[in-house]
């Protein structure tokens, strides 16, 4: 070093610089909500056999009423997952004695439904092959059961409309509108993506309009947010902060779609304003705006099986583009699941 210089001093960050780490940061953290739900959903996909859709529903029916939280026969319940796993061995259907010993057994004595019950005529051939399929797929026990509100709750639920204030009425009033205040961010943060890719072939005014769409969106996202809160306050849900029911997970998802879409604002502003470096801010723009996409569609989901119940969409799926409804195709099937139960019972 020469006498009399003094060694030279990085710059400061520049605010330019200071938005592409914070929005890398936020896109990184999209990136991992959404892959972890992505193969959350993944993992569950090979499965014929929904507990909750198919199991619980036959279970409810033919053993409930003897073996159920009101009255636990031989102090076993069905909706128990410790107890049920005495009798059931995931994915081995010969050592599961609830098939074996209970379910297909020549034993009137210990076949159930027992004969001296109201379901003396026992489980019906596709009741005992949706449990075969079942213990097979590993015998998953999530039992479902209704949301139950705390004492606070319950007070609150009983509070006369007189005793209540007014800014606290709008509040809740203004909460039956977010099924519809749901559809303008879905449609312009869904919209944003599409415009963003046409982009690429037509031109910056499709940019420009992906822009707009993607900070009004974000702007409506929040306001459905806090009529989504209000509305769940309004049905008796309450100021819950976990993932433990589905209402639950809906309004949190809802939240991070919102705080993400807010997030991904100045990395399209950025990409759109300046030339310098706007190639990776495009390209941090488009990775944004596809999970943001694909948040909305599962909060979009969600909101969906909340309204119409768990496994609509599967169902109707199932029903009218998998099932071959006509007469001799039904016989036939119920022919196949009557041969599959009578073998195993031989067996």
């Amino acid at each position: 070093m020469k006498p009399g210089l003094l060694p030279a001093i990085p710059p400061s960050p520049t605010w330019q610089q200071t938005i592409n780490q914070e929005a890398s940061m936020y896109v990184r953290i999209l990136l991992g909500i959404s892959l972890s739900l992505t193969l959350s959903s993944l993992v569950n996909a090979d499965k014929l056999i929904d507990f909750r859709r198919d199991v619980q529903p036959v279970l409810e029916v033919r053993c409930l009423e003897c073996h159920g939280p009101d009255k636990a026969k031989n102090d076993f319940r069905v909706d128990d997952p410790e107890m049920m796993s005495y009798y059931v061995e995931p994915g081995d259907l010969e050592s599961s004695t609830l098939w074996s010993d209970y379910l297909i057994t020549d034993d009137p004595e210990l076949k159930m439904p027992p004969a001296n019950s109201t379901h003396h005529e026992g489980m019906t051939a596709a009741e005992l092959a949706t449990i075969k399929l079942w213990i097979e797929e590993g015998a998953e026990h999530d039992w479902s059961v209704p949301d139950t509100k705390t004492e606070t709750e319950v007070v609150e639920a009983a509070t006369p409309v007189s005793e209540l204030s007014m800014p606290y009425k709008v509040w809740l009033f203004q909460g039956l509108f977010h099924p519809a205040m749901t559809h303008l961010p879905v449609g312009l943060l869904s919209i944003s993506l599409v415009f963003l890719v046409l982009s690429k072939f037509a031109g910056s005014s499709f940019e420009s309009a992906a822009f707009h769409c993607l900070w009004v969106g974000a702007l409506g996202a929040c306001v459905a947010c806090v009529s989504g809160w209000s509305y769940a306050t309004h049905e008796g849900y309450g100021m819950s902060f976990s993932f433990a029911s589905d209402i639950d997970r809906h309004r949190w998802l809802g939240v991070i779609l919102a705080i993400g879409s807010l997030a991904l604002i100045p990395v399209a502003y950025k990409a759109v304003k300046s030339e310098e470096g706007s190639g990776k801010m495009k390209l941090g723009w488009f990775l944004g705006a596809l999970l943001v996409a694909m948040c909305v569609s599962i909060v979009g989901f969600q909101g969906g099986e909340l309204v119409y119940g768990e496994g609509h969409y599967e169902k109707e799926f199932d029903h009218l583009f998998l099932t071959d409804n006509t007469p001799a195709a039904t016989d036939a099937k119920a022919v196949e699941v009557e041969e599959v139960v009578e073998t195993e019972s031989s067996e």
